[in-house]
């Protein structure tokens, strides 16, 4: 018998956006983002690499990254707040500094919006420093949006006056660079699938779409899967996108992706890992699988061991896989280790996994959405990506 498909709701407390309720709710594809934060993903199958280390201070940004990737944030913020000292109109340096005050933000025990306030205050400074830089524009625009869902969220007033802010930001994006399809991805989300009274527009989010669907036949098929009805049957789909453009990685992950929200974990998995195999840079989609199985543990609590065992699995996978992980992705994945430790009631792997991560990375990521290599990676290679906030794995 198949699952009802839904998502667990997610408690809206001083601690953050980290557990799950017992309660799982069949929801609306309108309402998927309100559900649950899924957290801060940055992933896109075709990526935009642009210089951004155009700087005399890149030595020190590069340091002070190697401080943070190896454990020691705190003292890699305080190395690029020095810098600004010698130079306050430093873009790099602001903008490695919201990536390392992103990175503590997600390793925090409590959640803070001032903390969040402080990143996308680097990110401005960084844009306001360096306007022309396409990938300072667009994580600007990413921290607008996710403020907004952080408004959602919570229910506050303001939320769609941020929504308002965050896509004008992206549309600042295209501005810069007409052909950033990760951009209008992102417009078509917040338009398509938020309903009317937090900003929703249809037919903006159709326009969008269009011009998606103009410049690129693989982009546009995600831009209008977005847009389907719920009755739609998006295994049935993506086949047809794949005989249209051939099963790439891209189509190979969203065949995979609809066949989990369908309960077919079977098939899911078969394709997941396939889109693995043939691009070795989508192994985050091990963490995906592995995050399927643990939501799955709330809809399907009489398979609870062998969901726990699977997610298990797919995240040592995850950590023996090539190239090697570096410190801090291999704290988080410790950390996913202590929750599934947890849900199994083995309170002593559980600790013994988190000492495991804490003392790699003291602030690893303390989300259950994967961490997002991009933020871990070295300033210089930082790429833009794309990731729905709407999507559960």
């Amino acid at each position: 018998m198949k699952n009802t498909i839904g998502w667990p709701k997610r408690r809206v407390s001083g601690s953050g956006f980290r557990m799950y309720s017992c309660k799982w709710i069949p929801v609306s594809k309108s309402y998927l983002g309100i559900a649950c934060l899924l957290c801060m993903v940055l992933f896109l199958p075709r990526i935009y690499g642009l210089d951004i280390t155009d700087s005399a201070n890149e030595p020190g940004v590069s340091a002070a990254y190697e401080l943070r990737i190896h454990g020691q944030a705190e003292k890699a913020e305080a190395m690029l707040l020095e810098q600004l000292k010698q130079d306050s109109t430093d873009a790099l340096v602001y903008f490695e500094l919201a990536r390392t005050r992103h990175h503590m933000f997600l390793g925090g025990t409590q959640f803070s919006s001032d903390e969040w306030g402080k990143v996308m205050y680097d990110l401005h400074q960084a844009v306001k420093f360096a306007p022309e830089n396409e990938v300072y524009a667009f994580y600007y625009a990413y921290s607008r949006f996710f403020n907004a869902f952080i408004s959602m969220m919570r229910e506050q007033t303001d939320a769609g006056e941020q929504l308002a802010v965050a896509c004008d930001a992206f549309r600042a994006v295209l501005t810069l660079n007409p052909d950033c399809q990760a951009a209008r991805l992102y417009l078509v989300d917040i338009y398509g699938l938020l309903p009317a009274e937090m900003g929703g527009d249809r037919e903006k989010a159709g326009m969008y779409a269009a011009e998606v669907n103009k410049l690129d036949k693989l982009y546009g098929a995600m831009a209008n899967d977005r847009l389907l009805a719920d009755s739609v049957d998006k295994v049935a789909y993506w086949q047809h996108v794949g005989q249209e453009t051939g099963m790439n990685a891209q189509v190979l992950e969203e065949l995979g992706r609809a066949y989990l929200l369908k309960s077919d974990t079977e098939n899911g998995t078969k394709f997941f890992m396939d889109a693995v195999k043939a691009d070795n840079a989508r192994r985050y989609l091990y963490m995906n699988l592995a995050r399927y199985h643990i939501m799955s543990t709330q809809q399907d609590p009489a398979a609870k061991a062998a969901h726990l065992a699977s997610a298990t699995e797919l995240v040592n996978n995850y950590m023996q896989s090539v190239p090697e992980l570096n410190p801090a992705l291999k704290a988080y994945a410790y950390g996913i280790l202590a929750l599934i430790n947890m849900i199994n009631g083995d309170n002593t792997g559980s600790e013994e996994n988190k000492t495991r991560a804490t003392t790699l990375d003291p602030y690893y990521s303390k989300a259950t959405g994967i961490a997002p290599e991009s933020l871990y990676c070295p300033p210089d290679e930082v790429k833009i990506r794309y990731s729905s906030f709407f999507m559960p794995f």
